[in-house]
Parts: structure tokens; sequence; C-alpha cells
């Protein structure tokens, strides 16, 4: 099965997937259609990861001003320093 997406940004991208046949049947079964189906999963495992992304970032940003309001350091590092070398990881 393949997919293709098209966003407002200036790409797309086409998906290829496996289905075994039990899944499909069951889903069949169920009276949806696979290729929908599975494309609505698709397109919600991004949504969620898309907001966990926001919420992450908005979580750091606040421990950023937090640390510059109160000076906060763990041993003479600085939590930008500690953050930007967890990313090499």
């Amino acid at each position: 099965m393949v997919f293709s997406f098209n966003s407002c940004y200036a790409f797309s991208m086409q998906v290829m997937v496996n289905i075994p046949d039990e899944l499909a049947a069951q889903v069949q079964a169920r009276g949806f259609v696979l290729e929908a189906y599975v494309r609505g999963l698709m397109e919600e495992k991004l949504s969620r990861e898309s907001v966990q992304d926001g919420q992450r970032r908005e979580a750091v940003e606040a421990m950023f001003r937090f640390a510059e309001k109160h000076g906060a350091t763990l041993g003479g590092l600085d939590l930008k320093s500690m953050v930007h070398e967890g990313h090499k990881y």
C-alpha cells in the first residue's frame, strides 16, 4: 500500500506500508476502507507528536527562563549548555 502526503510546505512524501493480511481482514470486517484507516492512524500519530514537541519545547523554554531569573547552575554548568550537550546523543 502506498500513501502520498502533501502539506503546506514545499515537499510531499510517499510512504509504502506492508499490512499483514490478518490485520487488513479485521479492518475491512469492521467496515473501514483499509487505505483510509491506515492514513487516519498515520495522521493521528503525526498530530500527537507535533503536540508533544510543542509541549517539550515549552517546558525547556520555561526551564531556561527559570534558570536565567534565579541564576540556577548545576556545579558550574548552565542548563543551556547541558541541553546542547544532550543533543549530541
